[in-house]
């Protein structure tokens, strides 16, 4: 555990060093927030909800739209070792591929939560975001979809031979998932075949879980089967990484 903890505090000297991309995943949600927000009223009012300023789906849908672009910071740092001829000396160490992997995404884990708590505290504060459930459950979402991040970014290190493909992976697949989750439009206002899809995509169960407590006041009970799907959708990444993750493959950066 100790030298899994050095190499993520090694990772995050270089986000110290350079805090854009972390920067860039929180003012972009932020503004994208801000501009959207008006244009979720008429949604809502359709769904029924009243006394709502659209705040209920803006914040919880940037919020996990780019969480899983954050997933972008754990495949830099594995390529970046690949691009400075540093991943051989790190498995050559004492060293175990658990422990370099999970010094790896431990960050991640971190940043996501930390980027999903100044989102909504950046949307009650600003955007007068109301959260009619409990906090517990809301952070129990939050949790959830933490762990799905990084099992869904230690599998696009484990498909991926470059950076560029890793970072082609991660945002066709997002998107995808976005659309078909009901991220930016609700599920209920499309058409009935992309209902029948977002089920099979863990943005949607997020977003629904976000949605349970926002807008239904729900507690940690109600949220329970969003959070066992996004967990069940975390072993799933996890597995298919260990299946394909080889330590000794020979892999490329941006070149």
């Amino acid at each position: 555990m100790n030298r899994a903890l050095t190499v993520a505090r090694h990772d995050l000297v270089w986000l110290r060093r350079d805090p854009a991309p972390v920067i860039t995943m929180l003012l972009t949600p932020a503004l994208l927030m801000f501009f959207i927000k008006p244009l979720y009223v008429g949604a809502l009012d359709r769904l029924g909800y009243r006394g709502v300023n659209g705040a209920e789906l803006a914040v919880p849908g940037m919020t996990v739209m780019f969480s899983f672009f954050m997933a972008g910071l754990v495949t830099e740092s594995v390529f970046r070792e690949h691009g400075l001829n540093t991943w051989a000396r790190l498995r050559v160490s004492p060293l175990r591929d658990t422990e370099l992997m999970t010094g790896k995404v431990a960050p991640c884990l971190v940043l996501v939560m930390a980027q999903s708590c100044v989102l909504f505290l950046l949307g009650r504060v600003v955007m007068d975001l109301r959260v009619r459930g409990s906090l517990l459950a809301l952070l129990a979402v939050m949790a959830a979809l933490s762990a799905c991040v990084v099992a869904f970014s230690f599998l696009l290190c484990a498909v991926a031979r470059t950076r560029r493909q890793a970072f082609a992976y991660e945002r066709v697949t997002t998107l995808v998932w976005v659309i078909l989750g009901g991220t930016l439009v609700p599920t209920e206002l499309m058409a009935d075949w992309v209902g029948s899809l977002a089920g099979f995509t863990p943005v949607y169960w997020a977003s629904h879980g976000y949605r349970e407590v926002i807008l239904d006041g729900e507690g940690v009970a109600g949220v329970l089967p969003h959070v066992g799907v996004l967990c069940g959708f975390t072993v799933l990444f996890v597995a298919l990484a260990v299946w394909r993750f080889n330590g000794g493959a020979d892999k490329q950066h941006w070149d």
